[in-house]
């Protein structure tokens, strides 16, 4: 009973940081969203604001397909976890069977939980954006940038190594910049 408690106390937890974490990059994103309208209102000023804003709408295309794949992450985890939450409510689930879906959905939030980490750890190394998609012990990175210097990639396997424990051989780094 005792042990069942602890797990609901851990399961809500990490529920409430995802929650909270995910406040958190919306109100980000809603900032990041209302300088660019308001820098867009100014670029009219002469060819170099143009020029500017032409860079901009690239750098903010990028931001957006790195913050709508976020959104479909998070639309696809979500899904997930409400699924295995219906099987540990179901009363006609055998207990093995709900065991292995709360231990399914704590290692979903667990997950999403390292990634959070690592993209906002590569964001603080001073990139503009990434995307990790942690599978089955192999993690993908996508980072926000024209092309990496082999220090770069050497951050960022460091980063994903020390949060993941997962091997260097199992960690894949891609650029992308639209």
């Amino acid at each position: 009973m005792v042990y069942m408690r602890k797990k609901i106390i851990a399961i809500v937890s990490l529920i409430l940081l995802i929650a909270i974490a995910f406040v958190l990059n919306n109100g980000y994103m809603e900032k990041k969203t209302n300088n660019a309208q308001k820098t867009s209102s100014t670029e009219n000023v002469d060819s170099k604001a143009i020029e500017t804003s032409s860079y901009k709408g690239k750098s903010s295309f990028a931001s957006d397909i790195f913050t709508a794949y976020r959104e479909e992450r998070e639309v696809n985890r979500s899904r997930s976890i409400d699924a295995l939450k219906e099987i540990v409510d179901n009363k006609n689930t055998s207990k093995e069977t709900k065991e292995e879906a709360q231990k399914q959905i704590i290692k979903l939030t667990e997950i999403t939980n390292k990634e959070m980490v690592i993209e906002n750890l590569i964001k603080a190394k001073g990139f503009q954006d990434a995307i990790v998609m942690i599978d089955n012990g192999i993690v993908n990175v996508i980072v926000q940038a024209d092309k990496l210097s082999e220090e770069e990639v050497a951050q960022i396997v460091e980063i994903v190594s020390r949060q993941t424990g997962v091997s260097l051989d199992n960690i894949k780094i891609m650029t992308r910049l639209d």
